[in-house]
């Protein structure tokens, strides 16, 4: 049956208003002002003046571990250590092992240590997660079942120690990883997932790509209402290029993409790597995964079979070996660099007219604003550097790597377009405009996966996954208070 969508404001790919929409089986038929005359076979959806926009699409999330964060400790935006403390003594859990994510330590005048840990929790174990999701403070209980010598020699991984050579309880980039696949529980994943998925409705999210590779019997399996690009795990690429799997693989709501590589590790962690030391730790140039050749052949073999790659970069130095090697002659024009935090002079030279996607977290600013300065010093002005990314040639695709930020497009969008964190203005030359932000969190991205011409603006033949506000977004003064998904109401604000 057709549904048609009247009185309302209607932004069409051209970002005009307008009054009226038409779907049918799914799709937009019509967009436009002029009324329409239809039989009586046709569902009439009035949307009291409200304003319609594309669903969003999350260029960048972790919709495992998002979900996953749901039903975890959050230690987030707690400032004082005791407070930490406090949290975690009051935290009631029947679970053998104790998961919680968020915490800050660049907040606290106390470095975090197992000792903490070790004194609350004597039977449990203990896994939390930092803010920026590369490093983890377990308790000895933890450290107790892991061979901490081996992990320490493997390329990528970082285990901090104190000045007398102890084992703190810190763990850094890969051996973060090891301990989660160490310490896997069996989880009800499909009932986090399903609350996830909710959770995204929320705030207008149709489309995502998903990080998190290893759940995709899990998205097959359910059949979400959600347009899902999924990573393909760097270990799984001799799999998917033996079982023929490549780049654009499956349908409408679920899709094989990019190859997941990560090339270095964060800035709160000071494990991205950097041409220059951090400007409090001068002989620290963070963590590189891979040497050049090493990554140079990773991507020529996925390339070559038909894979395009999705390359984490933060560092400066990170940014321009992997800017290098994916856009070498014959290389995917779909290859992609996530994050590209911080760049250079050379970096923005090197990328004039290559006119490739660059997935960026823009809500980061929020949380990086005070370790920016600390760290870099007078090479803040190379973070977050989007409208020189977009003057020199970028394509910007928006998203929060939730669960490291807040899920909130609106809240990434306006801070792309007023640089303003914390009352203060920051490098406000890199602002961009408010409709190329919008962009960023619609079109771009579908761009970026091929399906421009399915989704990323309401037009003829496209799904109709849209989103209405009780006012006007590009404004920020509206709020999400319906979801439609191929002309489907999915969620609707209470």
């Amino acid at each position: 049956m057709k549904k048609l969508f009247f009185n309302g404001k209607i932004y069409d790919e051209n970002f005009n208003l307008n009054k009226t929409l038409l779907v049918d089986d799914g799709k937009v038929i019509f967009i436009g002002n002029e009324e329409l005359t239809i039989g009586e076979r046709c569902e009439k959806i009035d949307l009291k003046n409200s304003y319609v926009l594309p669903g969003f699409f999350d260029s960048h999330l972790h919709l495992y571990l998002f979900s996953k964060s749901l039903f975890e400790l959050n230690l987030s935006n707690i400032d004082n250590f005791d407070d930490v403390i406090k949290k975690l003594k009051e935290y009631k859990n029947d679970s053998n092992i104790i998961y919680g994510f968020g915490w800050d330590d660049e907040k606290w005048n106390i470095k975090p240590d197992k000792k903490f840990l070790d004194e609350i929790f004597k039977d449990k174990y203990v896994i939390l997660k930092r803010r920026d999701g590369h490093s983890i403070w377990v308790n000895s209980k933890v450290l107790n079942e892991i061979d901490i010598d081996k992990i320490s020699h493997i390329s990528g991984a970082k285990i901090e120690k104190n000045c007398f050579g102890e084992v703190t309880g810190i763990l850094r980039e890969r051996a973060v990883d090891i301990i989660f696949e160490f310490f896997k529980e069996k989880v009800d994943i499909d009932k986090m997932l399903k609350e996830g998925v909710k959770k995204l409705y929320s705030f207008g999210i149709t489309s995502i790509c998903n990080m998190d590779g290893g759940i995709l019997p899990n998205l097959i399996k359910n059949k979400y209402k959600l347009r899902i690009m999924n990573s393909i795990p760097l270990n799984k690429l001799d799999d998917a290029i033996s079982l023929g799997i490549r780049s654009g693989f499956g349908y409408e709501f679920l899709k094989i993409c990019g190859l997941k590589i990560f090339m270095d590790g964060s800035l709160g962690s000071k494990t991205s790597y950097m041409k220059d030391g951090f400007t409090d730790e001068k002989n620290n140039f963070g963590i590189n995964y891979f040497d050049e050749k090493e990554l140079d052949e990773i991507v020529d073999k996925a390339n070559k079979n038909g894979i395009y790659v999705w390359i984490h970069a933060i560092g400066d130095k990170a940014n321009e070996i992997v800017l290098k090697i994916i856009t070498k002659e014959g290389r995917n024009r779909l290859n992609r660099i996530e994050h590209a935090q911080i760049v250079s002079d050379d970096f923005l030279k090197m990328l004039k007219n290559k006119n490739i996607f660059l997935s960026v977290q823009p809500s980061h600013m929020i949380l990086d604003i005070d370790k920016i300065e600390k760290f870099l010093g007078d090479r803040e002005k190379f973070t977050y550097a989007f409208n020189s990314l977009i003057k020199n040639g970028a394509i910007l695709i928006f998203g929060t790597d939730a669960p490291i930020e807040d899920l909130d497009p609106l809240r990434g969008i306006k801070v792309s377009v007023d640089r303003e964190i914390k009352g203060k203005k920051f490098f406000i030359k890199e602002a961009i405009d408010v409709i190329e932000a919008f962009k960023s969190y619609t079109i771009n991205p579908a761009k970026s996966v091929e399906m421009e011409n399915k989704i990323g603006s309401l037009s003829p033949g496209k799904f109709a996954d849209f989103v209405t506000f009780t006012d006007d977004p590009l404004s920020f003064k509206g709020e999400v208070n319906s979801v439609f998904f191929e002309g489907e109401e999915i969620f609707k604000k209470s």
